[in-house]
Parts: C-alpha cells; structure tokens; sequence
C-alpha cells in the first residue's frame, strides 16, 4: 500500500486497520511498524515469513502488549539476571546441541529455518555461532520470546527474532522447517499447551519436525524449581512441568504422533582451579534462577552443597525406561587441562513429525 512500505509482504487491508495495528506498541519503545521495517531492511526472510493478517491478530498483539513477564527486568522478576547469566551461551549448549540435532540441524539444507519458540534474547542462536559455525551458516535460527526486552535484545545481537505468544505465532504456515519449545516451556499454562503444540505444528512445514523440552514433574530439577526457586526468586516459580503421559495426550489430540525421549541436558562451566569452577557454577546458577540472595546468604560452599542436594539423580535416572550417559550427581573434574563443573539435567524431549 502506498505510504505503508513494511507491508510490502502483506495483503491488502483497511487503511484504518492498518495505522492501528502498525502504530501500536510491540517492542519497548518501538512500534509494530517500526520493527517490521527493522526486518524488512535487516531480515528479509523473516519479513516474508511473519503474518499479522491472521483473524485474531489484534486480540494477540494486546494481550501480548499487556502481558509483563518475570524476564523484562529484575524489577519484575529476573530477567536482567537471567541475560547476564545466558552471557555464556555454552552453558546448557551439550542438551542444546542434542535438540538442534533432534530438529535436523545436523544434516541441515543450506537454507534451513528452525523456530526457537521459548529464545529469550538468542541464547541457542548465539551459542550455534559459536560452537558450531558451520551449522550455523547453513541454517537459521528464529527466535521468539513473549517478552518484549528479551527480542529486543536478540536483534540487538543481530539475530533474527520475532515477540510472539507460544499459543499464537505471527508466522505463515509451514513457514519453518522444524520448531522447538524448549527450556521455559513449563511456564505455559496447562490450558494455553494444546493450542501451543496446534501452532507448532501449523507453522512447521509437512514432514518438518516439532520438539517439545521441559523437565518431568517428577524430575529433580522440577523439585529444583518447586523447593529453592519459587521460595527464594522475587517472582517465585509456580508452574507445573511436563509428565510424559501430558507429552503423548497433547500431540496425540494435534493428530501427530510422537516419541519421548530422555535427554542428558547438564549445566557446565569451565575455570582454571576447582574452586573457581565450583563458584562460576553458583554464580551461574544464581543469576538463571534469580536466587542470587540466597547463594550470597549461604555462601560458596554451602550453595555448592545445595546444588550437589537438589541435583542427586541416581534414584531418578534408576527408574527410567532408557537411563541417557551422563553424570548422576554435581561433580568438578579436568578435561582439556581445565576444570569442568557439571551440573547434571535430565530432561524429557517430545519429538514429532508432521505429517504431510
């Protein structure tokens, strides 16, 4: 349309329609209209791949506009920490790398696109740069978050991203190649997963591939969550997780079937001496979850304690169907002439074909 040139992808609608949408607020301090001629000039592929024609598309951009999340900023919750802690993106990139792996990414066709639903301000996207630049420059990674702060600054860091709700996604059908839902997948509602994984699959292309990460409700971390997190964060943590029984129900009522899978999702740092490693660990752990107070009340060696408590797996990885390798307990060893803690994660992982 004439005078509106971020709409260039866009069919045509009422002028009055379109100055309310594209003039209203999406990005902090920036317009609906004002980001897609941010990614029209930056990202021409998302352009072509973003739809905010859809029927509800108005009802989903004000609830999303009216939505604050505990990851703006510390003040509502702890998203400063949590970006400050996601600075090193290879923290979580051994489970990373299995999920992008379980998304294709491996074998990936130049070209390639994968929807990082829950990607905060990039961390998958980054730690691909930087971990496994050849992959990375044959596909792309989309990031998307409800948070407003965390996309701003995914494309601060020059990353494709979009603002967007899990259970409403402003992108074209089949627009991807696979979609993940990973880490913070918990903080969807009971009610709103259904339509969650609907939208995942609507948007990923016939025979593209959906994967669902969280943590088991009967897992230690979940406990994690439940008995240090919600009672120690300034937003608290209660949201329930994921059962396999939930993973199968949800794909089944989208009509796709599924395979859960068990995956070794640890935490790990690296340090010159144990004693920095075990504090890089805390450290880490205390900004991701926001219970900084805590760790620095408790100290350095207690704190380690605490995590070699809530992360003692044996007894739960001993009633798994197929127990994945990896560490059962907290541990610092040497590898690479370097010291390594490793905090260990098992998390359940829904993987599903679309059908054609």
């Amino acid at each position: 349309m004439k005078g509106t040139p971020t709409m260039l992808n866009a069919p045509l609608v009422a002028t009055s329609v379109v100055d309310g949408r594209w003039c209203s607020p999406y990005l902090p301090e920036q317009t609906l209209g004002g980001y897609l001629a941010h990614v029209e000039a930056s990202q021409p592929p998302l352009r072509a791949a973003l739809d905010f024609e859809r029927e509800g598309t108005d009802s989903a951009l004000a609830a999303l506009v009216a939505t604050t999340t505990e990851f703006d900023t510390d003040a509502t919750g702890r998203g400063d920490s949590y970006r400050r802690a996601q600075r090193d993106a290879s923290v979580r990139w051994s489970g990373a790398r299995q999920l992008l792996h379980l998304c294709g990414a491996t074998d990936a066709e130049p070209g390639t696109v994968i929807l990082d639903v829950l990607g905060g301000d990039g961390t998958l996207a980054r730690a691909l740069r930087q971990q496994d630049p050849a992959s990375a420059a044959r596909l792309s990674l989309l990031t998307g978050d409800i948070s407003g702060e965390m996309v701003a600054q995914a494309l601060a860091h020059g990353l494709p991203a979009v603002r967007q709700a899990a259970d409403f996604l402003f992108l074209r059908d089949g627009s991807v190649d696979a979609t993940l839902l990973a880490y913070g997948t918990h903080h969807i509602s009971p009610a709103e997963r259904p339509t969650a994984v609907r939208e995942a699959l609507r948007v990923t292309r016939p025979q593209g591939r959906v994967v669902l990460h969280d943590f088991d409700e009967a897992s230690p971390m979940a406990r994690f969550f439940g008995r240090v997190v919600h009672h120690h964060s300034t937003a608290g943590h209660d949201y329930p997780h994921f059962s396999r029984e939930e993973l199968h129900e949800l794909f089944a009522a989208a009509g796709s079937p599924v395979e859960v899978l068990d995956v070794y999702d640890p935490l790990v740092v690296r340090a010159d001496t144990e004693a920095e490693a075990r504090q890089r660990m805390c450290d880490y752990v205390a900004d991701m979850y926001g219970i900084s107070t805590l760790f620095d009340r408790l100290g350095p060696a207690d704190s380690w304690r605490l995590l070699e408590e809530c992360f003692d797996h044996e007894d739960y990885l001993a009633r798994l169907p197929h127990r994945p390798e990896g560490m059962s307990s907290p541990v610092v060893h040497r590898a690479d002439g370097r010291f390594v803690a490793e905090v260990p994660r098992v998390a359940i992982v829904a993987v599903a074909d679309k059908a054609v």
